[in-house]
């Protein structure tokens, strides 16, 4: 079986590169990487054109050099990702190639402009897809509902396989009056980065030895530092984007991850990460956190924007330690047992296998 996946630069920032970054060293020897450039606020209308012309000049040469079983892209529902990703498609299908979508996020504003303005030509060509994947039930549902009549997979994000052998659950927070509250993601406004600032600024008044890190970049970063500066927000750190060592070093030194986001989520690689480090985590209802999270279990889970709400979710886990932590200590069991870049590597071949399957044949066939 030979598979040609495509993904965006692996060194760049983000949920797509960061889940194939963490996989790919399980996956068989028969799936093969594309890179192709992503889409920039930043660069010219251009200099755009011409990379994906070279993008698609590139995949075409890679279709026709060698044989592939299976083409498995990777767009988000946003209006740049299923643009580009449309003719990748179409040459996928022209060369007869079995092909998978899996969409890693959903742009809610974009489903709605693309159900009244482009559904016929997003049917046209994304229906031809042989089997999607998706990050919750909720966007099976909505495929479903729009006519997709193929297979749909719902599958996670992923966790780093070492995290589980080189991190161990913090116990300081059962002796130590210091409690750190972690934000980490874009600094964007839909990510709740003002719902987080007001949420911890009401508890802070209460409980002055809390501290709050955010850890990432974004469009936000300059005015949510200007919003803590006219506030008079203390004990607020900004670390910028953290990856690898640092990045882990920010989990383990916290005692508590929030994340009240509102954006066009699928499942966020970071909660499954901070499950994984043993934290209790304060979220929304959004995306594919619905599908597994297990409120008062595993933190707390809400539908809500209020940062009174936030607050009190906070609030509990500060006054009773041991409650976070015992969220902490099932949050990494049930990561380990689901989201590990191993179990996850391998259900992504499964998937594979079963878009190629035909009655009678086995098509696992070594490379």
């Amino acid at each position: 079986m030979k598979v040609l996946l495509n993904t965006v630069d692996l060194n760049k920032n983000g949920g797509v590169a960061t889940y194939y970054r963490v996989v790919r060293s399980y996956f068989s020897h028969g799936v093969k990487y594309f890179t192709v450039g992503g889409l920039t606020y930043n660069e010219s209308r251009w200099k755009t054109v011409l990379r994906m012309l070279t993008d698609y000049i590139n995949f075409y040469n890679q279709l026709h050099m060698s044989h592939y079983d299976i083409v498995h892209l990777n767009p988000s529902l946003g209006y740049k990702a299923i643009i580009r990703d449309a003719l990748f498609l179409l040459m996928a299908k022209r060369t007869g190639c079995k092909t998978i979508v899996f969409i890693h996020g959903w742009d809610e504003n974009f489903e709605k402009i693309l159900r009244k303005k482009i559904f016929f030509m997003f049917k046209k060509i994304y229906f031809k897809a042989d089997a999607c994947i998706v990050l919750g039930s909720v966007f099976k549902d909505r495929l479903l509902e729009m006519g997709y009549d193929k297979k749909i997979f719902v599958e996670t994000t992923v966790v780093d396989q070492g995290i589980f052998d080189r991190s161990v659950i913090r116990k300081k927070c059962l002796t130590e009056k210091q409690y750190n509250i972690l934000f980490l993601s874009r600094i964007e406004k839909e990510k709740g980065v003002y719902e987080t600032l007001d949420a911890y600024n009401i508890l802070k008044k209460k409980y002055p030895f809390v501290t709050l890190i955010f850890a990432g970049d974004g469009h936000e970063l300059v005015a949510a530092k200007r919003y803590v500066a006219q506030n008079n927000i203390q004990n607020v750190t900004f670390s910028g984007y953290l990856r690898g060592e640092k990045k882990w070093a920010a989990f383990q030194d916290s005692d508590l991850y929030i994340f009240p986001s509102s954006y066009g989520e699928g499942m966020p690689i970071s909660v499954l990460e901070a499950m994984a480090f043993g934290l209790p985590v304060i979220t929304r209802a959004v995306g594919g956190i619905i599908d597994f999270f297990k409120d008062g279990k595993m933190g707390y889970l809400t539908e809500s924007k209020d940062p009174n709400v936030y607050a009190q979710f906070m609030e509990k886990l500060v006054v009773d330690r041991a409650l976070g932590f015992n969220m902490g200590i099932y949050n990494r069991n049930f990561a380990r047992e689901k989201f590990g870049a191993l179990l996850v590597a391998k259900r992504i071949e499964n998937i594979y296998s079963e878009v190629l399957k035909v009655e009678g044949d086995d098509p696992f066939v070594k490379p």
